[in-house]
């Protein structure tokens, strides 16, 4: 496998998953294929009559709120993609065929990890058509309230450095994380950090429709200011770390791979969709290059 070919990559072999989605609380059945060049990723609802396709571009986000979910002029839609984009991002998977047996992607042990390990275990081949990558040209910079901001600044590769500050709320503070970009950094730093919320919220969320997923066994629960799961945390900073692993996921969206520094204060998934949009809307903000073999 080879995260930094300058060629496009597909899987060796079909694979496929099942799992419970985190917010329907649906079982949900996955199986991912190859696809040739030139494909990019691609969702199927293969539950629904038509089986309909949605591409895996910013320009199909259809709402950011608690997780990213993407859609098509037909109302198909399919949600919590996030975790295995970030996955397919870092694999240096390019084109695949994502067919899904229900609304949402299995939500797994919360993280990216289960994802990578299975395309390491598929496998993947190169293709003959050259990678794009998507260079950002100058700074795309976003700001919002309580310093919150997100920004993508030119650079010769992609990295992450992100800080993000619970605000007090029962007495946790401020975390700062960091990502130097590649596969074996995000596999050792980043891949394993979880999905995290408060216990107090969890009623609320259920009376929304969401979180009827979640549970020990896949989200970092904390309750006055404690971790609530018996194994504890998987890193001190576990919660930043999933930051990076969430931006990672959703910058993919912008359908290459970024050479870009990405930084950010308290970033979220609308900050990313956001992100995207303003730098596509700006062409002198960014240009396609390919890398020679």
């Amino acid at each position: 496998m080879n995260h930094s070919s300058p060629f496009q990559q597909t899987f060796r072999q079909p694979f496929q998953c099942r799992g419970v989605g985190l917010h329907s609380g649906q079982s949900s059945e996955m199986t991912l294929e190859p696809a040739p060049q030139g494909h990019g990723i691609v969702f199927e609802r293969s539950d629904l009559e038509g089986k309909p396709k949605i591409h895996a571009r910013f320009s199909s986000v259809v709402n950011t709120f608690m997780c990213t979910q993407l859609g098509n002029n037909q109302g198909a839609t399919v949600a919590t993609i996030e975790h295995l984009m970030a996955a397919l991002a870092v694999c240096g998977v390019d084109n695949a065929l994502v067919r899904l047996q229900g609304p949402e992607i299995p939500f797994m042990d919360g993280s990216s990890l289960p994802f990578i390990h299975m395309i390491e275990a598929a496998g993947l081949v190169e293709q003959s058509a050259p990678r794009p990558f998507l260079r950002v040209l100058k700074d795309i910079r976003l700001e919002g309230t309580e310093g919150r901001f997100v920004q993508l600044s030119p650079a010769e590769a992609f990295s992450a450095h992100v800080s993000f500050d619970f605000g007090g709320r029962q007495g946790m503070g401020k975390y700062i994380g960091y990502f130097s970009g590649g596969l074996d950094a995000f596999k050792k730093d980043i891949a394993s950090a979880r999905s995290f919320g408060f216990y107090e919220d969890a009623q609320k969320l259920y009376d929304k429709g969401l979180s009827l997923g979640a549970s020990l066994e896949n989200t970092v629960v904390i309750d006055n200011g404690k971790v609530m799961n018996p194994d504890g945390l998987r890193f001190d900073d576990e919660y930043v770390r999933h930051k990076i692993l969430d931006a990672v996921g959703d910058l993919y969206l912008a359908g290459a791979p970024l050479q870009a520094a990405y930084t950010a204060h308290n970033p979220g998934h609308e900050w990313h969709h956001k992100l995207l949009q303003a730098l596509f809307s700006d062409p002198s903000a960014w240009t396609y290059e390919e890398k020679n073999g």
